[in-house]
């Protein structure tokens, strides 16, 4: 038997459903539609955001790589247009300065990141190339893989050399090639006529490490090459046809997925929204439905939110203890009633031990920011305190910043929460960059940056005479040799040692830097007059004359020092350096290891010597130079068989100028190759045109033996001038053997393949032993003319020129007597069995058109014309 309650919800169930079913059958087809209207403008947005992103994406890209291009023509242009390094890399590389010096080395790779740093001449010729930071043989085109010359040169062309860059594709790389012509300035790209200028070129090699991190650097995350690709091929998605010299590749990243989160965002909005127009819907059609159903729903809803509060609970807690914040509350008196787990792996710290007790307590009781919580209570805005002291469980004084928020509730509870995050690392590496841009990193000295701020403020009252402010500029002597024999980490020890015995020499009254290399700078304030600089300048010279111990060995330096007062010289930081620069020069010209004051005739002494270095550099290629020719007497042929090649100056002004005095400008300033090529050169052709049958020496500089270039300029001289090789004679000084004498070895050996000989020029002056004559490739050696001066009145002085003569006899080399001037000289000379004599008893030195005139009245010369 049925119930009648049971039997009448079923009735009102069943009249509920039929009432209600055909409205809401409709509503439900009508929120259908609009849902899947929405549905389908929410995926055209979505996809119309992904569309965007990529574009946008693809457009950072290219804007990344431009930026990346324009970063490597500033940098090229800062070493291109550059006087040190045209002097130094045109039209000949200098690899000591370049290399040695790192002037054009290995920073480039470590800082910048260029895998190629090449010098290429005007005749295509890679003269100097550095790969992934080592000194390198390959030239551009074997290192790239093709040949960019012909376009580079193209489009420097179009620049007027300045820096120009462009993309390179070869193998599925890309590189971004760099060119620029290398000149003393902008807009001198060549001053020595109309010849093709040299190119320095960098080349960046865009590794798949290199594009990741130039992405992220824009917010692109994964940037990839996929290798060449045809231009044709269209771009989609997130990718990038790059297109270069020599073919083009795909660029493809981790695209970013804006419609995808609109989706995540929206859709279970559209969703709850359509649930509750239906419910709505049905509430309207039938009351009592609706109060039975919203019934259902809030007890439903009520779950649904209770759900949702242990579900944010959860996520709450999870969040806290897993981020590296931890998360506080206080009452409205600061005392702490929740902390974190977190706290504990931070501080170390028990959360008990801390519940309840102030949070002033804890921040090591900071007026400051104790005065910024109170004003919280009282504020709803948030606020941020950077830089909280407190200290761990090990009492180790650490740092955090705190983000705190006032809130209140209902019941009345008040006070603030916050998070607090540990910044120790990063407030201990702000302090650790500001001390190392005010310091020197091998030394602990200030640096140039502090130098600069230090005089600033001395210098804004500035000082009197009577007590003047002295800059004092500290060069090291014999330091390079350090380097060289016991390698730099030595030598980085002798200059920490150095810093600190300046420091002590110096105490307090004053400050020491480190300008770079082995240069000190030190400013005095308060000097106390001349004196006390003199005695601080002998304690110094004491101190760094004392020896360094390195790996047991001894070893020992020199400081040379150059000062210049203020305000009797100077009264601002340029002018100070400049002129203890200048005295410094000063020191070292008068023998080193001592120190001058600056004094106003240096400079002009300084601006002499450089118009006579310009002045030099203009007569190389104005015709100003001339060759002179002296005979040479072979006492065996009883006949001239030889002239030695004699450079002169005719300057404009000062007339004929001797080589002693402007060879030393040419060394000293970096074009002794180029007089020496002129002087080879001249020197070839003449003798071919003019002496058939002769020999000719030319001097070579002893520095010119550093440059491995040597045998390709004498090899040049000969093919050009058509003068057989065996008829070349080089003469060298005696220094030639002591600077690095494996390398010099070498590159004799290398050159008397050709058939050149070497003799030794002005024997007996220097410092060569005979130990070191057997070791080179010598045919000859000169004897100086102080040796045969006084050989017809002092028997002591004949006895010497026989032992040397015997000397070189053992050591089967041919003997020259320079300086015979007499026939006295000349009879004992060959009674010595000496080989060759030269002097004005001999022939003058005559130019080659006047040699020629009078060579048939010269012993022998008929024999060989």
């Amino acid at each position: 038997m049925n119930h009648p309650v049971y039997l009448k919800k079923i009735t009102l169930k069943e009249y509920t459903r039929a009432v209600v079913r055909p409205p809401l059958v409709t509503m439900c087809v009508l929120l259908g539609v609009f849902f899947s209207a929405a549905f389908g403008v929410l995926l055209y947005i979505a996809d119309d955001l992904n569309l965007k992103a990529s574009q946008q994406s693809r457009l950072i890209l290219k804007k990344a790589l431009l930026n990346r291009q324009k970063e490597i023509r500033n940098h090229l242009t800062d070493y291109a247009v550059w006087g040190e390094a045209y002097s130094n890399l045109s039209p000949r590389v200098n690899t000591e300065w370049a290399w040695d010096n790192q002037n054009l080395g290995t920073s480039l790779y470590s800082v910048f990141g260029y895998e190629g740093v090449f010098v290429v001449t005007g005749d295509g010729v890679t003269a100097y190339s550095v790969v992934n930071g080592r000194y390198s043989p390959p030239s551009l085109p074997a290192w790239l893989g093709s040949d960019p010359l012909p376009g580079l040169r193209h489009s420097l062309s179009l620049s007027e050399g300045r820096a120009i860059s462009g993309l390179v594709v070869t193998a599925g790389k890309l590189t971004i090639l760099s060119a620029a012509w290398i000149t003393p300035e902008e807009g001198k790209a060549n001053s020595a006529g109309n010849s093709r200028p040299s190119l320095m070129i960098f080349a960046d090699q865009l590794t798949p490490g290199e594009l990741n991190d130039m992405g992220q650097e824009y917010g692109i995350k994964q940037v990839r090459l996929e290798g060449n690709t045809p231009e044709f091929i269209p771009e989609d998605g997130s990718t990038l046809v790059v297109s270069g010299s020599g073919g083009s590749v795909r660029l493809r990243w981790a695209g970013e997925d804006p419609g995808g989160a609109l989706l995540t965002g929206m859709l279970p909005l559209l969703f709850l929204s359509m649930l509750a127009a239906g419910i709505i819907s049905v509430s309207l059609i039938q009351s009592a439905a609706r109060r039975a159903r919203i019934n259902d729903e809030n007890t439903f809803l009520l779950e649904q939110s209770r759900l949702a509060l242990l579900s944010s609970e959860r996520r709450f807690r999870d969040v806290a203890e897993t981020t590296t914040d931890w998360i506080w509350e206080t009452d409205d008196q600061l005392r702490l009633t929740w902390i974190s787990g977190r706290f504990t792996a931070v501080t170390g710290h028990q959360v008990s031990d801390w519940a309840g007790r102030s949070l002033a307590e804890f921040l090591l009781d900071d007026s400051h920011v104790l005065s910024l919580l109170k004003q919280s209570l009282r504020k709803k805005e948030n606020l941020t305190l950077s830089a909280c002291r407190y200290l761990t469980v090990h009492g180790e004084q650490r740092f955090c910043r705190m983000t705190v928020k006032r809130y209140s509730i209902s019941t009345g509870r008040s006070g603030v929460r916050g998070t607090a995050t540990d910044v120790t690392s990063e407030l201990e590496t702000q302090v650790r960059i500001r001390y190392l841009s005010y310091h020197d990193d091998l030394t602990g000295l200030p640096n140039r940056a502090r130098l600069k701020e230090f005089l600033t403020e001395q210098l804004q009252n500035p000082p009197d005479t009577e007590n003047p402010l002295a800059l004092m500029m500290v060069d090291l002597d014999n330091f390079k040799p350090v380097n060289d024999i016991y390698g730099h980490t030595a030598g980085d020890r002798v200059l920490h040692e150095t810093a600190s015995r300046l420091s002590d020499c110096l105490k307090s009254t004053g400050l020491v830097t480190r300008h770079g290399g082995d240069e000190f700078i030190i400013v005095i304030s308060e000097t106390g007059g001349k004196e006390s600089v003199e005695n601080l300048c002998s304690a110094i010279i004491r101190e760094v004359s004392q020896p360094f111990y390195i790996n047991g060995n001894a070893v020992r330096i020199g400081a040379s020092m150059g000062i210049a007062l203020a305000p009797q010289d100077a009264q601002d930081m340029a002018g100070l350096l400049r002129f203890a620069d200048i005295a410094l020069y000063a020191t070292k010209n008068a023998g080193r290891n001592g120190w001058m004051f600056y004094q106003r005739e240096m400079g002009e002494k300084i601006a002499q010597r450089q118009e006579m270095e310009n002045e030099l550099r203009k007569a190389i290629h104005e015709e100003q130079l001339r060759l002179v020719y002296q005979p040479r007497y072979d006492i065996k042929t009883s006949r001239v068989t030889s002239l030695e090649a004699l450079v002169r100056w005719e300057h404009p002004r000062q007339g004929q100028i001797m080589p002693d005095r402007f060879i030393p400008v040419a060394e000293e300033a970096g074009f002794i190759s180029e007089l020496s090529d002129w002087v080879m050169l001249t020197a070839c052709r003449d003798v071919h045109d003019l002496f058939p049958g002769l020999s000719v020496s030319v001097n070579i500089s002893a520095v010119e033996f550093k440059d491995g270039a040597l045998y390709g300029r004498v090899q040049r001289a000969l093919k050009l001038s058509g003068l057989e090789s065996t008829r070349m004679e080089i003469e060298v000084t005696e220094n030639a053997m002591l600077l690095n004498p494996e390398k010099t070895i070498q590159i004799m050996n290398e050159i008397r393949v050709l058939g050149v000989k070497f003799l030794i020029d002005d024997f007996g002056t220097g410092y060569a032993s005979l130990g070191q004559l057997r070791r080179f490739p010598f045919d000859g050696i000169k004897l100086d003319r102080s040796f045969i001066m006084p050989i017809e009145t002092c028997p002591d002085a004949r006895d010497i020129v026989a032992s040397l003569i015997n000397l070189g006899k053992a050591c089967s080399l041919d003997i020259t007597a320079e300086g015979v001037e007499s026939k006295g000289q000349m009879d004992l000379l060959s009674q010595m069995k000496c080989d060759v004599l030269q002097g004005y008893y001999i022939g003058r030195p005559m130019p080659p058109e006047q040699l020629k005139k009078v060579m048939p009245e010269l012993p022998g010369v008929q024999d060989v014309l």
